[in-house]
């Protein structure tokens, strides 16, 4: 069928143009001509906004496909990449302290402060504390001492403890190394994820939700000295001031491995004998300088092919009982699995956890914990 309009399209948005083929006819030669140029011009101006667009949009925006033989842009260059939560301390970004410093703890009584009011919770030569390095949670093992004192006996808000601390600490060439409150709780998913275990672990056994950023509440504080490295903790709970100090030091040997003679000799004159083995801090992991003493039950046993032991778990009566009790028990089967991996048969032994239940001395003094402390061997 014949059509009297005429369209003539582009290939982009629509837009067209339309002629009356009567009225065509009319027009002068050179008009058309210069309608037909101007509609393609259009076109052409379309065509390139289109491709300016096109440059302008976000990398993300989905691309044509190229043409053939056409470059590919280069991609976008990717984001250098952050330093990993929980990185491991740089120990040597601490500078060395050159101020001469007082004997440990290194921090005296506040002034006006009464002795008495000054509570030592705990006093040893050698044990482990977690202490918050920039955001990692670093084991440190040495002298430890905590001491409490109510801010009530001096007046103090926990503002003024908390400045008169750090000036001290400051003094004493002190800096303060936490990155990372350790109530935080990417922090505390990173370290086990239990944030009361966590806490103990640390000596602080638990924080005070302060929002004042003046007071922060937890403060680890570093002495680095030519010789050793000094960590001080600066906590707030309930009102108390809390601090813990662990001096860095190697643990002096003062346990000697009984010799298998002499254990057979106790075992037949008494039934049982003492052994004073180190494990890991609320652990049952043998630590490496008890192994001979375990070395020398291996030789008992060899020895005497017919012995069988009841090998018994015992604590100090610090913390919960029942805890103690299967701290205990674990801890005597360390004992016999590191006795049986010397190819002793495990028929000939049995384990047992007494927890704190039955003291050999006084649990109120150091002294009599450390005896308590304890695993024996029992004939049976």
């Amino acid at each position: 069928m014949a059509r009297d309009i005429d369209e003539l399209c582009y290939s982009g948005p629509p837009i067209c143009f339309q002629f009356d083929t009567r009225a065509m006819k009319r027009i002068s030669t050179l008009v058309l001509p210069l309608l037909i140029a101007a509609s393609l011009t259009a076109c052409k101006s379309k065509q390139n906004e289109a491709q300016d667009a096109a440059k302008d949009a976000p990398a993300s925006t989905a691309q044509a496909p190229a043409e053939p033989g056409a470059t590919a842009p280069a991609a976008p260059a990717a984001p250098a990449t952050a330093a990993a939560p929980g990185a491991k301390f740089d120990l040597q970004s601490v500078p060395v302290t050159d101020k001469a410093l007082p004997p440990f703890p290194y921090l005296a009584t506040p002034t006006g402060l009464p002795e008495e009011h000054m509570t030592t919770t705990k006093d040893v030569e050698f044990d482990r504390v977690f202490v918050l390095a920039g955001e990692e949670l670093r084991p440190v093992e040495g002298k430890v001492q905590k001491r409490i004192f109510n801010l009530y006996s001096l007046k103090w808000s926990a503002l003024a403890a908390h400045r008169n601390y750090e000036a001290a600490l400051k003094a004493l060439g002190a800096t303060r190394v936490d990155k990372v409150d350790p109530r935080d709780e990417q922090f505390i998913q990173r370290n086990g994820g239990n944030e009361s275990a966590m806490l103990k672990k640390m000596g602080v056994d638990s924080l005070d939700s302060l929002e004042d950023p003046e007071v922060p509440g937890f403060e680890q504080w570093l002495i680095r000295t030519p010789s050793t490295n000094i960590w001080l903790t600066f906590s707030l709970k309930n009102g108390e001031v809390r601090i813990l100090t662990v001096e860095e030091k190697a643990m002096q040997q003062q346990v000697q491995a009984l010799p298998a003679a002499k254990l057979s000799s106790a075992l037949k004159q008494d039934g049982h004998v003492a052994l004073y083995l180190n494990f890991d801090t609320d652990s049952q992991v043998i630590r490496p300088d008890s192994l001979p003493a375990v070395d020398e039950v291996v030789k008992l046993m060899q020895g005497e092919p017919a012995l069988k032991l009841r090998v018994e778990g015992h604590t100090d009566a610090t913390g919960d009982a029942a805890h103690n009790r299967k701290l205990s028990l674990a801890r005597a089967e360390s004992v016999v699995q590191a006795i049986t991996a010397k190819n002793i048969s495990a028929q000939r032994l049995t384990a047992a956890g007494k927890g704190p239940d039955q003291p050999l001395a006084d649990n109120g003094t150091e002294a009599g914990k450390a005896k308590n402390r304890r695993v024996e061997l029992v004939r049976v």
